[in-house]
C-alpha cells in the first residue's frame, strides 16, 4: 500500500474509531477511486464501516475478503478476528487471522502482544484455559495493568479455578482506574462466585453508579411501558407450566435502570428483567413483582425480535438466580 493511500485508509479508520461514519464513507469513496474497491484497505475499511452500522454480515465478508489479499498490515488481521470472535461462530478461522500476525515481518511487540490477548481470548472460549494462561505469559508484563489483559487473564484464572487470583488482578486494575464498569462488574462476578456476597454487591453497586452516568436514566413512557410489559406477558405465555407457574399472575413494572436496593438485594446492574421479592423465605420462594429494565433491554437489543430474546434470556436467568434452578435453559423452554 502506497504511502499516501496508506494515510487515506488510516484517516478512514480512525474516523470509524471515533463513531463518525460520515467522514469514514467520504474517505472509503475517496480510497476506493484511488485504489479499486478490492484492494485490501478498501475491503478492510468497508469491513469496519459496515461493522459500526450493526451490519456483521457485510462486516465479516469485506474482512475476510481483506484477509484472504494477505496484506502486510496486522490490523486487517486483528479486526476480523476480533469480529469472528465477537459472533462466536469461527473461532478457527479467527485464530487463522491472529496467528497470521505473527508471521509478518516488523511487527511491534505491542502489536504482536494484542494478538495474544486476542489468541488468549479464542483459546479460552474453545474451553483451553491452560493455552489461554500460557499465552498471556508470553507478554511478560507489558501489558500489566491493561484493563482488557486483566479481565481476559481473570477470567481464564476463573476458569482454572483460581479465583482468588483473578480477585486479586481485578482489584490491582482497579487501583490504577477506578472509574471502569467494566472491570467492577467482573469483580462483582468474581467475589460472587468466591463467595464474597457483600464484596460483589460493593462491586456491584459501583457498576450501576457509573453506567448511569453514560446511559438514559429517564423514566419509561406510558407507551413504552404498556409495549414492554406486553413483550414479557408474550414471552410467559410460551414458558413451559413447570416455570410458568412460578412466575404467572404476578404483576410486571417498567422501569429505566435497577436501583440501588434492587442492586444489593440480589439484581443485575446490567440485566433487563429483576424479580422481586423473598428468595430466603423458609416456605418457599416468594415472587412479589417482575421489573423490566428499559434501558439495560434497549442496550442489548437492535429489534422487535431480539427484544423478546433478550427477554427470555433474562427471566430465565432470574428464575434461575431466584428460585435456585441451577439446570434451566432457552433450549429446555424451546423444546
Amino acid at each position: 500500500m502506497s504511502d499516501t493511500l496508506s494515510a487515506v485508509i488510516e484517516q478512514g479508520l480512525a474516523a470509524v474509531e471515533n463513531e463518525n461514519v460520515l467522514e469514514a464513507k467520504e474517505v472509503l469513496d475517496d480510497a476506493t477511486r484511488r485504489a479499486g474497491e478490492n484492494h485490501a484497505g478498501v475491503l478492510h475499511l468497508s469491513g469496519m464501516i459496515a461493522w459500526a452500522e450493526g451490519e456483521l454480515d457485510r462486516a465479516s465478508g469485506f474482512l475476510q475478503q481483506a484477509v484472504d489479499r494477505r496484506p502486510a498490515t496486522p490490523g486487517v488481521y486483528l479486526d476480523c478476528a476480533e469480529l469472528l470472535l465477537l459472533r462466536g461462530q469461527e473461532p478457527d478461522a479467527a485464530e487463522v487471522c491472529v496467528r497470521a500476525v505473527f508471521e509478518l515481518e516488523q511487527v511491534d511487540e505491542s502489536v504482536k502482544d494484542e494478538a495474544r490477548l486476542l489468541l488468549a481470548q479464542i483459546r479460552l472460549d474453545d474451553d483451553d484455559p491452560d493455552e489461554a494462561l500460557e499465552v498471556l505469559d508470553h507478554t511478560e508484563g507489558r501489558l500489566d495493568g491493561d484493563p482488557p489483559y486483566a479481565s481476559t487473564r481473570a477470567a481464564v484464572l476463573m476458569s482454572l479455578d483460581r479465583g482468588h487470583e483473578a480477585v486479586a488482578l481485578l482489584e490491582a486494575a482497579l487501583a490504577v482506574d477506578a472509574r471502569d464498569p467494566d472491570l467492577h462488574y467482573q469483580l462483582g462476578i468474581c467475589r460472587y462466585e468466591q463467595g464474597d456476597r457483600a464484596g460483589a454487591v460493593t462491586a456491584m453497586l459501583r457498576v450501576l453508579e457509573l453506567d448511569a452516568e453514560e446511559l438514559d436514566t429517564s423514566g419509561p413512557t406510558d407507551l413504552e411501558a404498556q409495549h414492554l410489559r406486553a413483550a414479557l406477558e408474550e414471552v410467559l405465555e410460551d414458558l413451559p407450566d413447570p416455570v410458568l407457574s412460578l412466575v404467572a399472575q404476578v404483576p410486571i413494572a417498567v422501569q429505566a435502570l435497577p436501583t440501588a436496593d434492587q442492586v444489593a438485594a440480589g439484581a443485575d446492574p446490567r440485566g433487563a428483567v429483576a424479580f422481586e421479592g423473598d428468595a430466603e423465605e423458609e416456605a418457599g420462594s416468594r415472587l412479589d413483582r417482575i421489573v423490566i429494565m428499559r434501558t439495560p433491554l434497549f442496550e442489548q437489543s437492535d429489534d422487535e425480535e431480539q427484544v423478546s430474546e433478550v427477554l427470555l434470556v433474562e427471566l430465565l436467568s432470574e428464575v434461575r438466580r431466584f428460585f435456585g434452578i441451577e439446570h434451566l435453559s432457552v433450549a429446555d423452554v424451546e423444546a
